[in-house]
């Protein structure tokens, strides 16, 4: 099968849409599927030092020319239109002739792509990642109620494009029912890469970070935006260092809230406690989870959960507020503890884990085992399913 990726965000940005997406086309490359990919060009993609393989990867890649984003500086404005873009997407797309598109992002190349399937006589689907709703407070040019409606407009329009829609989480289905979609949704979570979580130490981890062997640990991995609520984070540990001095969190990524989220910090009176720390290594990025003693996310707008499945890959349990994707990872307090968006709640959670070192250790058995059932093969055959089932779909609409 020969698949088109189409997306308005990519490497060099680090984000849950671009994890899914190389997750993905990796996975259909080891099935014997051609995958390729279109994405904007970024001023330095080449030179991504976070990614061991990403000058490898660039061959599967079609960059278009685009533009600084004013208001969202982290990614960038595709333009399709420009004459090197044309003749790349004539060349690279249009004369290749694929049997699917799977767009990622709704925006420029998301919707060239619903063009490019009607040239190519082939049908598209969408993986709705992001409940873009939460995300109207960078769009400060205009008033709340105009951004919401018109961020629930662009969903269901664009939606209502596709053969197929695909969410990662059930809530994510319901939402675009919510909207009035009528087009067919299907759930399918993106999987993980347990190959790179066979060898992890946490140990060397905390050395090389100068963390000592006693230091409780708390972890947050992510992006460092509004939507991730890492200040309630703050409060929390506030309230936990009351108790127990020796905690340390650990904030680590990068985003456009990384002044707010520092300031917050200092307004709780925890900075001292809070170790900000960017995009890793590839063996960093997993040895920080293992360093960890609890993976602790407060965000309500997650719509897969993916880092907390990876947390749990290396055995550490989570505290997480039960929302949206991350309920469903967790599907009832499987490997940790899922509570409300109630700081007081939150914050027991963490005691709890802490103090009843037998549930610790059963919570940790539990997330390591659970994590194995989420491998990237088993989501990425699912999805070829769906692809299949779209293209028999299109052909008998014909």
């Amino acid at each position: 099968m020969k698949i088109l990726m189409v997306t308005d965000t990519y490497r060099p940005r680090v984000n849950g849409v671009v994890t899914s997406i190389d997750t993905f086309a990796n996975e259909f490359r080891k099935l014997g599927h051609e995958a390729h990919i279109v994405a904007p060009e970024f001023p330095a993609h080449r030179k991504t030092d976070h990614l061991a393989d990403a000058e490898a990867m660039e061959k599967f890649v079609t960059r278009i020319k685009s533009h600084y984003l004013f208001f969202d500086p982290e990614d960038r404005l595709p333009n399709p239109y420009l004459p090197s873009a044309r003749i790349k997407i004539k060349q690279e797309i249009l004369e290749r002739k694929y049997d699917i598109i799977h767009t990622q992002t709704p925006f420029a190349l998301g919707i060239e792509a619903i063009k490019w399937a009607k040239k190519m006589d082939c049908p598209i689907v969408q993986t709705y990642h992001t409940l873009f709703e939460s995300y109207i407070h960078y769009f400060r040019f205009m008033p709340r109620w105009m951004s919401l409606r018109l961020a629930k407009g662009i969903s269901k329009w664009y939606s209502q494009k596709m053969d197929l829609n695909i969410t990662p989480s059930t809530q994510m289905k319901d939402l675009l029912v919510q909207y009035g979609v009528t087009k067919p949704v299907e759930v399918n979570p993106t999987g993980i890469k347990m190959d790179k979580f066979k060898i992890f130490h946490g140990d060397d981890f905390r050395k090389k970070f100068n963390i000592p062997a006693d230091t409780i640990l708390f972890l947050f991995m992510g992006r460092i935006g509004h939507e991730k609520n890492i200040p309630f984070l703050f409060k929390m540990l506030k309230r936990v260092l009351a108790v127990k001095p020796n905690v340390k969190l650990i904030v680590a990524g990068k985003g456009p809230a990384e002044d707010e989220v520092h300031e917050a910090a200092k307004a709780e009176g925890v900075i001292d406690n809070v170790i900000f720390l960017g995009y890793f290594e590839p063996q960093d990025w997993v040895n920080c989870y293992a360093a960890a003693d609890l993976f602790t996310f407060a965000s309500i707008t997650e719509t897969q959960g993916l880092v907390v499945t990876e947390a749990m890959a290396v055995g550490t349990p989570v505290v997480a507020v039960g929302e949206m994707g991350v309920a469903e990872v967790m599907a009832g307090n499987k490997g940790g503890l899922l509570v409300k968006h109630d700081l007081d709640e939150f914050t027991a959670a963490v005691f709890k884990m802490l103090d009843d070192k037998q549930l610790y250790a059963e919570k940790k058995k539990e997330a390591f085992e659970y994590a194995q059932s989420w491998s990237a093969e088993a989501m990425a055959k699912k999805m070829l399913g769906l692809y299949q089932r779209a293209i028999d779909g299109y052909k008998k609409k014909k």
